[in-house]
């Protein structure tokens, strides 16, 4: 039986009319804007693309905001991963800037029109979600038969517009899919995300302003969820963020010039007591209350004078410049492995500890020099070896190695400045003694504090690593409390076997232990099968042995039996498919593979070549 939008959007192909009531009003308005520009719902939509001379430009322009809109487009893909998908940034123009998509869906009919460079504005495309929020400037949601033109029927597509701190539309964020189960809360995933680009667009616009943040709930100030004031020494409003109008309706905010306008009470001594550090109440003069707090800025962040951190003295160390794949040994061409680095960079940036998980010589010390080189080379980098720190290396030590800027001792080439900020990695927190839980507790609240949405100069970023979460279960007391600071994003380290760029690995590590030598592709095969532990320690060693045994040239498949031999690996499964030999094996490497991708369910799939139901099937238990 037809539904009523059923029978609607037939009399719309057939008649060219429709009946009003029968969907939602944004779309019937959005059908009668492209009827009245004499589109065709049953005819082919116009491919427009920019060329790409003006794509150029029009990325240039977009720079800044494109620089902040990219994590939120890889932290979504990464969310909405599992259904083909598609997550793209357009210009206020709807013209697509900055896309990320997956293979199915860019081989989708679809797929093949979201070009970079292409042109989703209404009166091109008809009504879609990125050209029906440029007009309406809402967040918007056209699924399946809602597009105008029959030939898109098939897509479901979501978009939310961006503002700038003046309240100008300067793009839209927008997710694609040819999946429909997951719309609505795509569309929460997509409206934070544009939501976080404002904040801190915001926040970008207004450095060294005084920048007020308030919310009628007290426990709401530390999310995005925020209203946000930026006001001058004279208590001049100078901007004010989207949802600060959502907070004060009712008040002619546009009218608004000073704090006393919209707020009760004076501006200085409210100013005073804020810049303390303490949450206060202000009340509109629709006598609503708020709590309210600073927004600390980069510009306005007080210096780290006279601070005294604890470390011991042989643990610190400076990251040489890196010189390549070859020259350092790190190779992260692995698709998992690399996904998991751009999440676990953009934590960084965001100031949450990144905890790096792997069987020993799976990389993770390696893995911790990446992403402080990737984020601020230039800055030290502190290891601190937790397996062999005692309480007397640690407040015996720390002192005379770490020194603020005012201190009149001049200071060594290896003390570290806590002003200029860098990386403190604790290598195998795991294996921390409970009494130096204190003291780093200590040294957390004294010079990590995070003063900007991104990462700024003089800020420090947290690494650990550990073999494997099982000590997050069990700790207590201070521990407990130290690895609930620690444990924010878990990144997962894949062992040798599982790893997509084995035979890179293999070719960049040979080459920095024996140019002399290579290995033919049967070599390297028969390389993965007899690498007993599955690490890189193990790799290290057997390439070396190979290289002992073997004279200058090739190493070919023979040759690797012959030194290697035959090893095999001890393997587990889940409860579901104990007792069933086939299905214990898959079971082990399908479960295995999603945790090196971090969960990320389609991406685990394409590595195993397999549909993603399968591996769902043994997610459980």
């Amino acid at each position: 039986m037809k539904t009523a939008f059923d029978k609607a959007r037939n009399a719309l192909e057939v008649n060219g009319q429709f009946a009003y009531g029968a969907m939602p009003e944004t779309i019937a308005d959005s059908w009668r804007r492209c009827m009245r520009l004499g589109l065709d719902p049953v005819g082919k939509p116009e491919e427009c693309v920019v060329s790409h001379t003006e794509l150029h430009q029009r990325r240039e322009q977009q720079d800044r905001v494109m620089r902040l809109v990219r994590p939120e487009l890889e932290l979504l893909s990464a969310q909405i991963a599992g259904s083909n998908f598609l997550v793209a940034f357009a210009d206020s123009d709807g013209v697509v800037l900055d896309q990320i998509l997956d293979e199915e869906f860019r081989t989708s009919t679809c797929g093949k029109s979201i070009l970079l460079g292409s042109i989703w504005s209404e009166e091109i495309r008809g009504t879609n979600a990125l050209g029906l929020a440029l007009h309406t400037g809402t967040s918007c949601n056209v699924t399946g038969r809602e597009h105008f033109f029959a030939k898109e029927g098939t897509v479901s597509c979501l978009s939310a517009p961006i503002f700038d701190s003046s309240g100008q539309l300067i793009g839209l964020l927008d997710a694609s899919s040819e999946v429909t189960a997951r719309q609505y809360h795509t569309l929460a995933l997509v409206n934070l995300a544009a939501q976080n680009v404002e904040n801190r667009l915001f926040v970008e616009d207004h450095r060294g302003e005084h920048i007020i943040q308030f919310h009628p709930r007290q426990e709401y100030l530390k999310t995005q969820n925020v209203g946000m004031i930026a006001f001058n020494e004279d208590g001049q409003i100078t901007g004010a963020n989207r949802q600060t109008s959502e907070f004060l309706t009712g008040l002619k905010l546009g009218n608004a010039v000073k704090f006393q306008d919209i707020f009760m009470g004076q501006f200085r001594p409210l100013i005073k007591q804020i810049c303390r550090g303490e949450i206060v109440q202000i009340t509109d003069w629709l006598r609503s209350g708020y709590f309210a707090r600073l927004r600390l800025t980069h510009s306005a962040r007080n210096k780290l004078t006279n601070t005294q951190v604890l470390l011991p003295t042989d643990s610190i160390y400076r990251v040489p410049q890196a010189a390549g794949d070859i020259g350092t040994g790190r190779v992260f061409e692995d698709e998992a492995l690399r996904q998991n680095l751009r999440l676990g960079r953009k934590s960084a940036q965001q100031g949450l500890p990144i905890l790096i998980v792997g069987s020993p010589g799976t990389g993770k010390n390696t893995t911790a020099e990446e992403i402080h080189d990737q984020l601020h080379p230039d800055q030290a980098f502190v290891i601190v070896e937790c397996e062999t720190l005692n309480l007397d290396a640690v407040e015996g030590q720390l002192i005379a190695q770490m020194k603020s800027k005012t201190d009149a001792t001049p200071q060594k080439c290896d003390t570290i400045d806590l002003n200029n900020g860098g990386t403190l990695y604790l290598d195998r927190v795991d294996l921390l003694p409970i009494d130096i839980a204190l003291s780093l507790n200590t040294l957390l609240n004294r010079i990590i504090q995070r003063r900007s949405p991104l990462l700024a100069d003089g800020e420090w970023i947290i690494i650990c690593s550990a073999k494997d979460i099982t000590f997050l279960k069990d700790a207590k007391g201070p521990l407990r409390t130290l690895y609930d600071r620690l444990s924010g994003f878990l990144l997962y380290l894949p062992k040798l076997k599982n790893r997509s760029d084995f035979r890179h690995l293999c070719c960049a590590m040979l080459a920095t232990i024996s140019p002399q030598h290579t290995l033919s592709s049967n070599g390297i095969d028969a390389l993965k099968v007899l690498t007993a532990d599955n690490n890189l320690t193990d790799l290290n060693q057997n390439l070396r042995t190979l290289a002992i045994h073997h004279n200058e040239g090739i190493i070919r498949q023979e040759g690797v039996t012959r030194v290697l031999g035959q090893r095999q690996l001890g393997i587990s499964s889940c409860t579901r498919c104990v007792g069933q030999t086939i299905k214990e094996v898959r079971c082990v490497e399908i479960r295995k593979a999603l945790r090196d991708c971090n969960g990320n369910v389609a991406l685990a799939a394409r590595q195993l070549g397999v549909s993603r139901n399968t591996v769902y099937a043994h997610v459980a238990n």
